[in-house]
């Protein structure tokens, strides 16, 4: 590299480096806060659902590693209201769901991700092949469509009110989820 492109760089660097760490006080022990203070001042904690974020949102347990993979923390789906019968958002469905089918129940995940068939959706813990196939999920008015691989309906359920959703599977069958 000609050094007349190598000294404007090595300027900048040296410049920013310098005017960050003389802007925040490092070196400075006027600027260093007591021990066991926080700089900026942050209020002290609060009482649990006192300034809590909107919707209560937390933390989720992180999942187990996938094979040869590490274990990372997913955030959780704030807890959502009841849904009024015939009145639902894709907001309203996020999260995790427990559904059912054939007397089998196992855990249902939606996101807002897009996805063939509408937005992401996965199941765990499934047995039926049924359950298991589901990978989207889409709203279509005020009905919810559990799809498969390229996007192929399995399932179309309505709310029943409350926070659970009553169908059938597109074979036959009833399918509920609910939380």
């Amino acid at each position: 590299m000609p050094v007349n492109r190598l000294i404007p760089v090595v300027c900048a660097l040296t410049l920013g480096g310098c005017g960050s760490i003389g802007a925040i006080g490092i070196n400075s022990p006027s600027n260093q806060p007591p021990p066991g203070q926080v700089a900026g001042g942050l209020p002290p904690p609060m009482a649990p659902g006192v300034g809590e974020p909107p919707g209560g949102a937390v933390i989720a347990e992180p999942l187990p590693p996938a094979a040869g993979g590490t274990a990372t923390p997913v955030a959780a789906a704030p807890p959502a209201a009841p849904v009024a019968s015939g009145t639902v958002g894709r907001t309203d469905l996020l999260g995790g769901w427990t559904i059912a089918s054939s007397g089998e129940s196992c855990q249902l995940f939606m996101t807002l991700t897009s996805w063939t068939g509408g937005y992401r959706a996965s199941t765990r813990g499934c047995s039926s092949d049924m359950l298991k196939s589901i990978s989207a999920w889409n709203l279509q008015g005020s009905q919810v469509v559990l799809a498969g691989q390229g996007g192929t309906p399995i399932a179309r359920l309505q709310s029943s009110g409350g926070s659970r959703f009553d169908g059938s599977a597109e074979g036959g069958g009833a399918v509920s989820f609910y939380r």
